[in-house]
């Protein structure tokens, strides 16, 4: 049998940046257009810098329940109207929220760009809080918080995010349920009124469609917007020492593994070096962590660590679903793999097919509308301009051997790693002693 020599790949196309089209109005709103696709379609998103780090302490979840809202219409149309309205556009209204936007989204007819703008800024302006749909939303809030404790990633989830950041908003994941009994309409429109405003809005719109048009669409539903308050960050201060937290589950087949720690945040000189080294160590399928304790052990079936961001803050974290059994020796080899970088440097080729992976992920997500305005969603959060974009590929490509250990060296320390585990503690306590007593 003759067999054919593998064929050589040329490198990675680098990421092309389209134009942008960004405008100001004078309250201080900001809009950015992209022209991109080959689709007849446009991706509509207002963008508002408010979400859950906005709460106060004591009303975790309020967000929850003000975005719930947002779905029930506007001032003008109720629910089924705003839906119908949209609906002959194409589209429909999404809602999305983290730590620190709203983001109100559609895809419509490129044509009908302009009418989605300003179904978008009746939702923004002018939304419903209606005291009589207040009940319906908030068993719904209640039988979600029954749902997400009863999923051990959750509770994982909430337990590291508490141990890395305590008291701060970025701790305080999981509610008391009697908060809930304290929600109301008016409360949530007091919350959406104090926060929001022309200066924490951003509208995307990305796509074919008539630029001039939907331009002018966005003023005119924008420009006699209140400024409302300017945007605010809340800076956390990162637990920086080894701790171990455990939620005990019973009979629990798996343990839900949390391990990580603090580290730059996309701001810093760093941070693209960061990314590559996570690709290396544990987050793509051929990372190490991955074919150690999923391909080698079987450990698990899908481990994957991230660099989770926020404006001024970051955290590398490894994530798996381990046999209840090897609990303790996957998070051994978690440590492993993490020290075996810091002591020696990859060798080039392995590198390489990292940067590969790392830099062609960046130019497959500008291929869409939608990934364009998930970047430039990124990039306005953290204050970043399309220097950013355009150097991305190239400083990915930069990275090397030896950067990658410094990188590992100097910030994914396992002697500052916060574990966060969700399992059962009458099999796994024994198996943890290695890794310090489990905090109160």
């Amino acid at each position: 049998m003759t067999t054919h020599p593998r064929p050589v790949l040329g490198p990675p196309p680098t990421a092309t940046i389209l134009p942008r089209n960004q405008q100001r109005l004078a309250n201080g709103m900001r809009a950015t257009f992209v022209q991109a696709g080959a689709v007849p379609m446009a991706s509509v998103r207002l963008v508002l810098r408010t979400g859950s780090a906005d709460v106060p302490k004591g009303q975790a979840w309020l967000d929850r329940f003000v975005h719930d809202y947002l779905r029930e219409g506007t001032e003008a149309r109720d629910a089924s109207a705003f839906a119908d309205a949209l609906a002959g556009f194409g589209g429909r209204l999404t809602v999305d929220a983290d730590e620190h936007t709203t983001v109100l989204r559609t895809e419509v007819l490129a044509e009908r760009a302009p009418e989605a703008i300003a179904l978008l800024a009746e939702v923004a302006r002018t939304p419903r809080f209606p005291e009589s749909e207040a009940e319906r939303l908030l068993n719904d809030l209640r039988r979600g918080l029954d749902l997400a404790l009863a999923q051990p990633q959750y509770v994982t989830f909430a337990a590291f995010r508490a141990a890395v950041y305590g008291d701060h908003p970025y701790g305080r994941v999981i509610p008391e349920a009697s908060a809930f009994d304290t929600f109301n309409a008016a409360m949530a429109r007091a919350f959406w009124e104090s926060q929001v405003g022309a200066q924490r809005a951003l509208l995307l719109v990305g796509g074919l469609f008539d630029e001039d048009a939907t331009v002018a669409a966005w003023r005119a539903a924008f420009e006699n917007w209140t400024p409302g308050p300017a945007a605010s960050t809340n800076r956390p201060t990162p637990a920086a020492a080894r701790s171990l937290h455990l939620v005990d589950r019973p009979g629990a087949e798996q343990s839900t593994v949390y391990v990580g720690r603090s580290v730059p945040d996309p701001t810093h000189p760093d941070y693209v070096a960061l990314e590559v080294t996570n690709s290396l160590l544990g987050g793509s399928f051929h990372s190490r962590i991955t074919m150690n304790i999923r391909e080698a052990k079987g450990y698990t079936y899908s481990p994957h660590a991230i660099v989770s961001n926020r404006p001024g803050d970051a955290y590398w974290v490894e994530i798996a679903d381990v046999t209840t059994a090897v609990t303790g020796p996957a998070i051994g080899e978690v440590f492993a793999e993490t020290e075996r970088l810091r002591s020696e440097a990859p060798d080039a080729e392995e590198l390489i097919g990292i940067q590969n992976y790392a830099s062609g992920n960046f130019v497959l997500r500008q291929a869409t509308p939608g990934g364009i305005l998930d970047h430039l969603e990124f990039l306005d959060l953290h204050g970043l301009d399309e220097r950013y974009s355009a150097s991305y590929v190239e400083r990915v490509r930069a990275v090397t051997p030896d950067e990658v250990q410094r990188i590992a060296q100097q910030y994914l320390g396992t002697d500052g790693m916060t574990i966060a585990i969700a399992g059962d503690r009458s099999v796994i306590d024994a198996q943890l002693e290695a890794y310090g007593p489990p905090s109160a």
